[in-house]
């Protein structure tokens, strides 16, 4: 070698920058392409402390381009299979002529035999949250099981039966009133949440730690309300938006509405209720939802002249004890969509299922099966996206992987 001149092979990227680069990567592209491009590019693709940073980089951005969704379908001639297909929005959206022109969604991965069989009607996926890649789901032929998927990692784990959920009127097994999914940043340890309102009393929850647990434990009771479907994890608080019917005092027979946020301290296994200071429309839905790692409450009314009204507040943090204060939420984001109103029953199954800046997205029927998407500037429907027997889950695809838990717990 001559003096002077650098071989090819003594060109190399600093570590670091390799590592800030690869974060902003979606985990598809990590997965699938990046891994085998060098041995160094692949060792830290396969670490838990980069499936960790790559996934807190991605939260910071509430971008349209940045978010992705899978839909979770039943496969197979008896249903007892899942397939999960990923809905790659940033792919269909176009700015010049505001509308979806395609649907680019790809089979991810399919999961054998996982599903309980069904006799008397098809059973319906429902839709739970997602957190760090990993989403949970459970179906209506199945109440007391849940899964918890990372797409990409292709790790699935599924809950023992719950042994807490009541029965309803019937004498069969009841349906729970809420489930939630929750990450633990100190022991990183996942937990699925469940609240049971069969006796129409007190909530009975009940916790399963994955990894951890055996079997599920039963936690303190907490006071009756009418929980909404809707759930989201925020830095370890999971959140549901409920009603409670009180009577100012005792010798009143006017009943009122307060408007909380049931919070779950998922290291703790502590519950908080806290009372909403937004005034919400009398008549219209409420659901909790995640914009850029921000708690969001969005209020979905009728407008004038048949026009729909989504307003969405962000917390201005996600301190818990906080959030009962007014300046603690700003109004960031009101949508108009004109000629729409008219057509819902606004119910509590019409609910936000993902904000971010460019778009709402939102569940339409009871079915669970047509989701609207609207352009935030001018409330343009974009399209609607219809899923049979099948929900769809917003989240960012990751690298985290259940193994990562025991290297990355004992070093911390």
């Amino acid at each position: 070698m001559h003096k002077g001149k650098k071989s090819q092979d003594d060109i190399s990227i600093p570590k670091e920058v390799v590592i800030e680069m690869l974060c902003r990567v979606p985990g598809h592209d990590l997965s699938e392409k990046l891994k085998m491009v060098c041995m160094q590019w692949c060792s830290i693709i396969y670490s838990g402390r980069f499936a960790y940073s790559h996934i807190e980089q991605r939260k910071k951005s509430s971008s349209f381009s940045q978010l992705e969704a899978v839909v979770v379908s039943f496969h197979g001639n008896d249903q007892r299979s899942v397939r999960v297909s990923s809905l790659e929005w940033h792919g269909t959206y176009n700015k010049n002529h505001h509308h979806f022109q395609d649907w680019k969604a790809k089979d991810l991965c399919t999961a054998n035999n996982v599903i309980l069989g069904w006799t008397i009607q098809p059973p319906r996926m429902m839709r739970v949250n997602s957190v760090n890649g990993f989403v949970c789901f459970w179906n209506d032929s199945d109440q007391a099981r849940y899964h918890v998927l990372n797409p990409v990692t292709k790790d699935y784990v599924i809950t023992p039966p719950n042994p807490y959920l009541g029965t309803s009127i019937t004498g069969e097994q009841g349906t729970p009133a809420a489930v939630g999914f929750g990450f633990c940043s100190l022991s990183y340890e996942y937990k699925v949440v469940v609240l049971d309102d069969s006796y129409r009393k007190d909530i009975k929850p009940s916790v399963f730690t994955i990894g951890t647990d055996h079997s599920w434990r039963p936690l303190k009771e907490i006071p009756y309300s009418d929980i909404s479907e809707t759930v989201v994890c925020v830095k370890g608080i999971i959140y549901w938006y409920a009603k409670v019917t009180c009577t100012p005092d005792r010798n009143s027979a006017r009943k009122r509405e307060k408007k909380t946020l049931i919070c779950f301290d998922v290291t703790k296994e502590e519950f908080d209720v806290i009372v909403v200071p937004i005034e919400i429309p009398k008549h219209s839905v409420t659901s909790v939802a995640e914009k850029g790692g921000r708690l969001c409450l969005v209020t979905i009314s009728r407008g004038p002249i048949c026009s729909l009204l989504i307003n969405v507040y962000v917390a201005c943090n996600n301190t818990a004890d906080d959030l009962s204060s007014l300046n603690s939420w700003k109004k960031e984001v009101t949508v108009a969509a004109p000629s729409i109103g008219y057509s819902l029953d606004l119910e509590e199954y019409v609910y936000a299922v993902s904000v971010t800046d460019e778009i709402v997205a939102i569940l339409l029927d009871e079915d669970g099966s047509d989701y609207a998407f609207f352009d935030v500037v001018g409330g343009k429907l974009l399209g609607l996206f219809s899923t049979r027997q099948a929900t769809l889950i917003p989240y960012m695809s990751s690298l985290v992987a259940f193994r990562h838990r025991l290297l990355l717990a004992s070093s911390s």
